[in-house]
């Protein structure tokens, strides 16, 4: 055994020189060359060709594959047994013994003493790993909490999502309740006008019965007028010989409607222009809405026209140059004006509006001083009384208001028009208001009874405005059958009717003289007409393609064909003050 241990070891002398560098911390490790690349074999010149040539095709190869090749990543290899050993003795400071392990090592590798694949173990790196894991908790740390966040969030969603669901379930439910509900409501409704459907028949039938029958009274009425009218006659030529003969025969009483002239043929049917029979007024004397006394309606009488003996000067407006000027604007109401009235004694004046209301302005700064509410549709038309305290108004309502100054508030509700009122006019001397309507009729009341005493029919067309003639009992009209009449309220007939309009007239104003009438259309041209019965109009003018509402004459002019001028409505709610 010892000579074997003998054979094994042996100790040889040996000098080491000492470096400067000794102290230095790098570990230097001795590179083992390897005998056999070292040959010395000599190579001919054909092996060497094809070895350049197997290199090149190697690099080629190799640089194709790098190319298509994944990403290569960098392992750390594990320290050895004696790294791991010359790395501990270094760290602790222990130079001798590392020299001495150095020494003793490098003998034995040179020797051959060492094998270093059963000797030189690979020894795991630890710390490495440990670290390695530690970063592989923490990454996997970190996604733990980005999916549990991701996990809240679809959490979140969710919930969101379904509590939407429920609702737009719930809403579905609900929209099919109330679609069978409304199906069922369909079917019951459409049952219950399939039901109307014969009574509706019944009734168209029974109405054109009664129209028949109707136009069969009103046939039997006037014959038996002129029957009546013939037997009065016949009476009124017996008096006088009754009277000769000494024979007085008291006349029968017939209880009958007052006498109606006979039938004059004109353009249009006035067979039907028959008036209202008056109602019973007893004899009691009452006060009436206008502050006067009367005992029973009876129209007055014409008197005398004042401006007929007058001079009135030129208006200051033709003598001046430039003619017209505005001299103030202002805002009056919401919605467009249908309408202008002026006071008969004071700068006032009214406009009528599609808003439902009436306003009464002080002229020429435009203060507001008073405001009508009561209709309730638009408003057409208004006039004021000659005495100025009173003023009426007409509305697309089918009424008649008139409105007491005084009192500030309305008097009186007159709706007996069955369509909308266009105009109304009161009477220069009596309590006696004229309305016009879309019903094809011209209406009289009497304020102070409270009712219509005549009904004024022969227009094919809307009745648009109405005008008495001053200190008169004619009344001047204007209808969208494009004429213009004049009617005698005593008689109820229609004196004359002008042509020549081509479109719907609008308005017809008087002069204060009463002897000139003028009238605009709804295409913007004016006629002048004489009131003894011209049938050409004296004078044309044009105003443009714009419709005219509204005409009125100037007090103050003297010479006829420029005596009005033209009062446009304002559709965006503005009037204007012409100075004068």
């Amino acid at each position: 055994m010892e000579a074997e241990h003998d054979e094994l070891f042996y100790i040889t002398e040996a000098t080491l020189e000492a470096d400067d560098d000794e102290e230095d911390e790098h570990v230097y490790q001795e590179v083992a060359v390897d005998s056999a690349s070292s040959s010395d074999q000599e190579e001919d010149w054909d092996a060497i060709v094809k070895r350049v040539k197997e290199k090149k095709s190697q690099n080629l190869n190799l640089s194709v594959s790098t190319t298509n090749a994944p990403e290569v990543t960098v392992t750390q290899p594990s320290e050895v047994v004696d790294d791991f050993v010359r790395n501990f003795l270094l760290r602790m400071g222990m130079l001798r013994t590392l020299h001495c392990f150095q020494t003793e090592w490098y003998e034995m590798a040179q020797t051959g003493r060492l094998r270093q694949s059963a000797d030189n173990p690979s020894l795991p790196d630890v710390y490495s790993q440990n670290r390695q894991l530690d970063k592989e908790v923490e990454m996997t740390k970190a996604e733990m909490e980005h999916y549990k966040e991701a996990a809240n969030i679809a959490k979140q969603k969710y919930v969101k999502m379904k509590k939407e669901r429920d609702y737009h379930r719930m809403h579905h439910r609900q929209s099919l309740q109330e679609k069978n509900k409304l199906i069922t409501d369909i079917k019951r409704m459409r049952k219950h006008y399939s039901s109307y459907e014969p009574a509706m028949q019944q009734l168209k039938q029974k109405y054109e019965t009664a129209t028949r029958e109707k136009m069969l009274a009103r046939l039997e009425r006037d014959k038996t007028i002129t029957e009546l009218n013939n037997l009065q006659s016949t009476l009124a030529c017996l008096r006088p010989l009754s009277d000769n003969t000494g024979r007085s025969q008291p006349a029968p009483v017939v209880n009958a409607a007052p006498r109606t002239p006979a039938h004059v043929p004109s353009r249009y049917d006035i067979a039907d222009n028959k008036p209202v029979e008056p109602q019973t007024v007893s004899d009691t004397v009452t006060t009436s809405i206008i502050g006067k006394t009367r005992k029973e309606f009876s129209f007055p009488h014409n008197q005398a026209n004042p401006y007929l003996s007058q001079t009135l000067p030129i208006c200051a407006h033709l003598t001046r140059t430039g003619g017209f000027k505005m001299t103030h604007s202002f805002q009056a109401h919401d919605c467009g004006i249908s309408r202008l009235c002026y006071h008969p004694t004071k700068p006032l004046v009214v406009t009528c509006s599609d808003d439902h209301t009436w306003k009464l302005w002080n002229l020429p700064g435009g203060e507001l001083l008073m405001t009508g509410e009561g209709h309730k549709d638009w408003l057409g038309g208004a006039d004021f009384h000659s005495s100025g305290l009173y003023l009426a108004t007409c509305s697309g309502d089918g009424t008649v208001k008139i409105w007491d100054f005084t009192k500030s508030q309305c008097m009186l509700t007159l709706s007996e028009h069955i369509q909308p009122v266009w105009g109304c006019s009161w009477h220069s001397t009596a309590d006696v208001l004229a309305s016009a309507s879309m019903d094809h009729t011209i209406r009289i009341w009497d304020v102070n009874g409270k009712r219509c005493v005549l009904t004024l029919r022969g227009h094919a067309d809307s009745v648009n405005s109405v005008q008495f003639l001053p200190y008169s009992s004619v009344l001047c009209s204007c209808s969208a059958d494009r004429t213009v009449s004049l009617w005698d309220c005593r008689t109820g007939l229609c004196c004359h009717t002008f042509y020549g309009h081509e479109h719907s007239c609008n308005y017809a104003a008087v002069n204060v003289k009463a002897d000139t009438i003028a009238s605009g259309d709804s295409f913007g041209h004016a006629f002048l007409w004489d009131v003894r019965g011209y049938s050409e109009p004296q004078a044309t003018l044009q105003f443009g393609s714009c419709s005219i509402n509204q005409l009125e004459f100037d007090l103050n002019s003297k010479q006829s064909l420029c005596e009005f001028y033209v009062v446009m409505s304002y559709l965006a709610g503005k009037i204007l003050a012409v100075a004068s």
